[in-house]
C-alpha cells in the first residue's frame, strides 16, 4: 500500500435516516425471516437450531472481521484506509445484537451436538454443555466489550465539533459520549493512545474467542476428530468476510451518496489488493489443513473431509471453494477489476455468499453424515433472512448516528501524509 498525499479530510457524513428502500428491505427480511424461523421450529426444531447456529457464525464472523480489519489498518498506520476505516468499524453495531442472539444457542445444545447423551469416554470433562456455553459466553462478552470500547475511543474525537450543530436525540447522544471533553488536541492524543493499546489486545482475544467457537461448534460436532488449524482457518475466514463486506459497503456508499472524491479509485484498488490477498490466504489455510489430513491417512482425521467432500455435501463444498478462492483470484487479478466498482462489488458479494455456504458445510455434515439428500432449503434461507435484517438494521443504526468517515488522525499518520505537519499545542 502506498501513502497518498492527495487524500483530503473526509466530509462529515451522517445519514439523516435510513434510505426508504433500505428500510423496506429490512422490514421484508425481518418479517419473512421471523415467520420462517417460527415455522421451522414447529416443523423441525433440531434443523432450525442448526440453521440458526451456522447463520449466527456467519454474520458474527463478518461483523467482527470487519472490526478487526479496521483495527489492523489503524495499528499499521495505513493512511490509505482513512476514507474506509470508519465504514469497517460501523459493523461493531451488530456485535451487541450478536451477543443477544447467541444466548438461545446456550440452551439448545441437545439439538446442535449429535453426541449429547452418549458416553464420551472421558472427554465429557471438556465436552459438556454448561462448560461449552460458559467459556464461549465469557470470551465473546470480553471480545465484544473490547470492540465497543475501541469504537468509542475511535469515534469520540469526531463528535466534539458536532455537538453544537446536532439536534434532538443525536445531540443528547453526542453530549453523553463526549462527557468531560478536554479540547480537540488533547482528545485526539488520548484517543490515539487508547486505540493503539486496545487494538492489539482485541486481535489476540479475537483469535482465542473465535478459535473457541470453531473448536466447540465445528470440531466438537465429531468428538473423535481434531485439528490444530481449525481455529485460524475459521477466524481468518471471518477477516476475509470483513474485508469483503467493507469493500461492498464502500462501493455502495460511494455510488449512492456521490462520494467518488472521498472513496477514490486508488482506495478501491488497495481494498481490492487486500481482498485478493486474504482470499489467497484463506485457500492457503484450507490447503494446509486438507493436505495434512490427506497425507496422514488416519481414519479419525479423514472422516471430517470425507463427510464434506462426498454426496450430498460435495456440491456446496465446491461452491464455497470457487466463491472464496477461484472466482476472487481470477476476478481480481487485474487492476481494472479492482478499480471498477461493478466488478469489484460483484466479486465481494460472491465472497460473502461463498463464506455463508462454507459455514453451512462446516456445521451441517456433523449432524447429517450419511444423509441421502442435501438438508438445505427454506429453513436455512428463511433463518438467514432474520440475521440479514438485523445485520442491516444495525449498520443503519450506526450510519444514522455517527460520521461514516473518520476525520481525525493520530499525529504519526498526519506526518505520513504531510511531513511538515505540527501537532497542535
Amino acid at each position: 500500500m502506498a501513502h497518498d498525499a492527495s487524500i483530503g479530510v473526509p466530509p462529515v457524513q451522517v445519514l439523516d435516516a435510513a434510505p426508504r428502500k433500505v428500510a423496506k428491505i429490512i422490514l421484508v427480511l425481518l418479517g419473512f425471516g421471523v415467520v420462517s424461523l417460527i415455522s421451522a421450529l414447529v416443523v423441525d426444531a433440531p434443523r432450525a437450531w442448526r440453521a440458526y447456529t451456522y447463520n449466527w457464525m456467519f454474520w458474527t464472523s463478518i461483523a467482527q472481521g470487519a472490526v478487526i480489519f479496521s483495527i489492523m489498518v489503524s495499528v499499521v498506520r495505513g493512511v490509505w484506509s482513512w476514507p474506509i476505516r470508519r465504514i469497517a468499524l460501523s459493523f461493531v453495531a451488530f456485535l451487541p445484537v450478536a451477543f443477544v442472539l447467541f444466548l438461545p444457542i446456550l440452551f439448545v445444545g441437545h439439538h446442535i451436538f449429535p453426541w449429547v447423551g452418549e458416553d464420551l469416554h472421558g472427554k465429557e470433562v471438556w465436552l459438556n454443555l454448561p462448560f461449552i456455553g460458559a467459556r464461549n459466553l465469557i470470551l465473546l462478552a470480553i471480545l465484544f466489550a473490547m470492540s465497543l470500547r475501541y469504537a468509542y475511543w475511535a469515534i469520540r474525537p469526531d463528535l466534539g465539533d458536532l455537538r453544537g450543530t446536532a439536534t434532538g436525540n443525536r445531540r443528547a447522544l453526542y453530549e453523553r459520549l463526549t462527557s468531560g471533553w478536554r479540547g480537540q488536541a488533547e482528545e485526539e492524543r488520548i484517543s490515539a493512545r487508547k486505540v493503539s493499546r486496545l487494538g492489539p489486545g482485541i486481535g489476540l482475544v479475537f483469535g482465542l474467542a473465535f478459535s473457541m467457537v470453531a473448536w466447540d461448534y465445528v470440531m466438537a460436532l465429531d468428538y473423535h476428530w481434531f485439528s490444530t488449524l481449525i481455529g485460524p482457518y475459521f477466524f481468518m475466514g471471518g477477516v476475509l468476510g470483513g474485508v469483503a463486506v467493507t469493500s461492498l459497503s464502500a462501493i455502495i456508499y460511494r455510488g449512492g451518496l456521490g462520494l467518488e472524491d472521498t472513496i477514490q479509485k486508488s482506495t478501491l484498488h488497495d481494498l481490492g489488493k487486500l481482498t485478493f490477498g486474504f482470499s489467497i490466504f484463506w485457500a492457503y489455510m484450507f490447503w494446509s489443513q486438507f493436505l495434512t489430513i490427506w497425507y496422514g491417512m488416519l481414519p479419525h482425521e479423514q472422516s471430517f473431509v470425507v463427510d464434506r467432500f462426498t454426496a450430498p455435501f460435495l456440491a456446496p463444498a465446491l461452491v464455497a471453494f470457487f466463491c472464496l478462492f477461484v472466482i476472487p483470484f481470477f476476478g481480481l487479478l487485474g487492476v481494472k477489476a479492482k478499480t471498477t466498482p461493478a466488478i469489484f462489488g460483484t466479486v465481494a458479494s460472491i465472497i460473502l455468499f461463498g463464506l455463508w455456504i462454507e459455514r453451512f458445510v462446516l456445521v451441517y455434515p456433523g449432524n447429517y453424515a450419511g444423509a441421502d439428500a442435501l438438508p438445505f432449503g427454506w429453513i436455512e434461507i428463511g433463518t438467514m433472512f432474520v440475521f440479514a435484517g438485523l445485520f442491516l438494521a444495525s449498520v443503519m443504526f450506526f450510519a444514522t448516528r455517527f460520521p461514516l468517515f473518520q476525520r481525525w488522525l493520530p499525529t504519526p499518520e498526519h506526518k505520513l501524509l504531510d511531513p511538515a505537519y505540527q501537532e497542535p499545542a
